[in-house]
């Protein structure tokens, strides 16, 4: 028996090219300021005057924000009285500049004032 017949064509395909993308947006490097909460922000603020941003640094903001970016301060941990008391006698016996001393007061103060703070552990 003897099978007859056009059969199939095969139609040649072109080859798949992906579809023309626009160029990915650069990512900007991130700094220790990218590390800081919004709570570490109104203290800095409180503090210094000041509002952080990429554009203005100060000494008060960037130690905090060093601390954060290090580790000392994990995601949930709140920044407390005792903490930057902790901190300012680091930098004491460092021996050299101590960039909380000028606002170390009024951010002691502002925490005082805003209640004792609980750490976050759901995340």
């Amino acid at each position: 028996m003897t099978v007859s017949g056009l059969g199939f064509t095969r139609t040649p395909r072109l080859p798949v090219t992906t579809p023309h993308r626009a160029p990915r947006a650069e990512r900007t490097e991130r700094t220790d300021f990218d590390h800081l909460t919004a709570a570490d922000r109104e203290l800095i603020f409180q503090a210094t005057g000041r509002r952080v941003g990429r554009d203005s640094m100060n000494p008060f903001a960037a130690a905090i924000a060093a601390e954060r970016a290090a580790g000392h301060l994990t995601t949930g941990q709140p920044v407390t009285g005792v903490y930057l008391k902790d901190l300012n006698r680091r930098y004491e016996r460092a021996g050299g500049p101590n960039p909380l001393a000028p606002h170390l007061e009024k951010a002691l103060d502002y925490l005082s004032r805003s209640g004792p703070k609980r750490i976050d552990v759901s995340a």
